[in-house]
């Protein structure tokens, strides 16, 4: 939900203006909110959160407080998780995924001001479309999971349908068709940001 306001608010915040000095001044408003915003959530963060729960939120999270040693350390924890194979593909498959969501949020401004210029706001709602079907994906995701345990079988299926939205977004971008883009840019977003419940 973050990630969707941040989509959606940076350009009403900053217009398009051509005086330097004006759109410093958006900017610094901007980030002056974002600070603000930030700071209050690590003071509560400080004040609210906990180290773990009282009770344990699965079983899973129960053997684990009754299993782990108190020395075990931190680095030894990592490097037995990269002597695990499935484990290592987890990551790579995630970390492509989680850095294409990245690169395509950092350049959806640019990608869409070059088919579409002036469309900044219309911009911020492909990318605010993006991030809510993803959340519907997300959600989907994780109900299919618990009914299913299929975790290999989906993560598959969410990677390829995220491979092929990415590519048919590509394609349509260019159509001069706004409302096209919105379609496709929520087709690869339920699929790409629906992909985390799987890998997690």
């Amino acid at each position: 939900l973050g990630i969707a306001i941040g989509f959606l608010v940076p350009p009403v915040l900053v217009p398009n203006v051509e005086d330097r000095d004006k759109l410093a001044y958006h900017i610094s408003i901007m980030f002056y909110i974002i600070g603000g915003v930030a700071t209050l959530l690590l003071i509560l963060v400080f004040i609210v959160f906990k180290e773990k729960p009282k009770y344990p939120p699965s079983r899973a999270q129960s053997l684990s407080y009754a299993l782990t040693s108190p020395d075990a350390s931190y680095l030894g924890s990592i490097a037995q998780l990269f002597k695990n194979l499935n484990f290592v593909l987890l990551v790579i498959t995630y970390g492509l995924n989680a850095g294409a969501f990245y690169a395509l949020s950092t350049l959806l401004n640019r990608m869409v001001i070059w088919h579409y210029p002036g469309e900044e706001v219309n911009a911020g709602r492909i990318g605010l479309t993006i991030v809510i079907a993803g959340m519907l994906g997300a959600v989907i995701s994780g109900i299919w999971l618990d009914r299913s345990k299929t975790y290999k079988e989906t993560t598959l299926v969410v990677y390829i349908m995220t491979l092929v939205g990415m590519v048919v977004y590509t394609f349509t971008l260019n159509l001069g068709h706004l409302w096209v883009v919105f379609i496709t840019a929520g087709t690869m977003g339920f699929f790409m940001t629906g992909y985390p419940p799987a890998g997690i």
